[in-house]
């Protein structure tokens, strides 16, 4: 059965410390349930914290597997409270560490690791880079896959909508200054354009040297804001309207004329 609403969920993480993390991300999944969400996201790089020089520097303290005594911890909350959850970790894959963030579906299988693809700043010499865009279909919610600066590319969130997402997830890590600007301009953008629910968890609190500054959210498909998360620690719901997508794409038939080949073009030269 398809989920009815969606959340996002934030609170301060700590980088480095897995345990109180997990505790974190235990208690907003319940959280969330509590509000009658079927689907929660939570921030980028939550269990470890956003620091990537201290990932590198310090696995051990900061990298899970999808399979590890951590993880379960989460798996066993979601099953126990019928709820999906989109978690960002830096996560040990075949390919090396990845900026990931794990799907646990509702009876708390990790039915996805997806790695973020477009990596920002420091990131790329810590990181393993994802293959690309992936959408994950949750017992009929479609949900496509981006983590923060993979928003900053329009061509990555207009192939999750049409590979047949209706919502875009993504688990984020904005800090305070210019950044703000490009949150606020990015994901409004994207719902907009693509004609689907935006869905971003912001990490929030000093992390790696940044100041992060929450303010999760969620986007119509019309680009119209639907609820914001106020507080450091906490969370916004939203029902999933599949009717408003529908009516939006009737009309804002972006998708519908959108060309599907490759377009040559033609550069001119006065001189």
């Amino acid at each position: 059965m398809s989920a009815q609403r969606i959340a996002v969920a934030q609170a301060p993480s700590l980088p480095g410390q897995l345990d109180h993390n997990v505790g974190q991300a235990v208690g907003l999944i319940s959280a969330a349930a509590d509000a009658g969400a079927g689907i929660v996201v939570l921030p980028e790089l939550f269990l470890s914290g956003y620091d990537p020089a201290g990932i590198a520097r310090d696995p051990a303290a900061h990298v899970v597997s999808a399979e590890d005594a951590q993880c379960r911890r989460i798996a066993d909350k979601a099953a126990a409270r019928g709820i999906a959850a989109i978690v960002g970790a830096a996560v040990e894959t075949g390919a090396g560490v990845a900026n990931a963030a794990i799907v646990f579906a509702p009876d708390g299988r990790v039915v996805h690791v997806y790695a973020k693809a477009k990596l920002w700043g420091e990131e790329a010499e810590v990181f393993a880079p994802g293959a690309g865009p992936v959408v994950v279909d949750l017992a009929g919610t479609r949900v496509g896959m981006s983590i923060c600066f993979d928003a900053g590319f329009p061509e990555h969130m207009r192939a999750l909508a049409l590979a047949g997402a209706d919502i875009i997830a993504c688990p984020a890590a904005f800090a305070v200054g210019a950044e703000r600007r490009r949150y606020e301009t990015y994901f409004p953008c994207r719902a907009l354009e693509n004609t689907v629910m935006i869905a971003v968890s912001n990490a929030i609190g000093a992390q790696g040297g940044l100041e992060m500054f929450g303010d999760s959210v969620l986007f119509g498909p019309r680009g119209d804001e639907l609820a914001r998360v106020r507080e450091p620690t906490g969370l916004a719901a939203a029902a999933i309207d599949m009717d408003a997508i529908a009516s939006a794409r009737g009309d804002l038939p972006y998708l519908a004329l959108v060309d599907k080949d490759p377009v040559e073009v033609p550069v001119i030269n006065w001189r």
